[in-house]
């Protein structure tokens, strides 16, 4: 249960089933039931699975593409909760839009039925030097 290797292979399973669109892979990754959290960069605080499943689908139903490098990945294991900290470095294309971005991210995992469960994504994007002129 305390093998930071099984941590990265949720936190992997989570960025796969958002570069691929799908609200199904996505709920294999999350406790789904009230205590799950998210926070989407500049959004505000969602709770429960089912209201997190319904951004999740609003945001793949607008999204044509999405591909995320994680960079940074720090992961820290204590007894049945781990947290892993990333740079998640996105590259979306909205209709005929691409956008680069960056974000930190946060992601708390428990254990539980013999697996990592997410219960909390917290995303903040990083501003550029642009976004500072702006």
């Amino acid at each position: 249960m305390t093998d930071p290797e099984q941590v990265v292979e949720a936190n992997l399973k989570f960025y796969f089933a958002l570069e691929n669109l799908e609200v199904d892979l996505m709920e294999e990754v999350w406790a789904t039931d009230a205590s799950a959290i998210c926070v989407h960069p500049g959004k505000e605080r969602l709770a429960g699975w089912e209201n997190i499943r319904a951004s999740w689908e609003q945001i793949f139903n607008h999204t044509t593409s999405l591909r995320i490098d994680v960079t940074g990945v720090s992961v820290e294991v204590q007894g049945n909760v781990s947290w892993v900290t990333c740079l998640e470095n996105i590259h979306q294309e909205i209709g005929d839009q691409l956008q680069r971005v960056q974000a930190y991210a946060t992601n708390i995992f428990v254990f539980e039925e013999d697996r990592w469960l997410l219960v909390l994504h917290h995303a903040s994007m990083i501003s550029t030097e642009d976004d500072d002129q702006a």
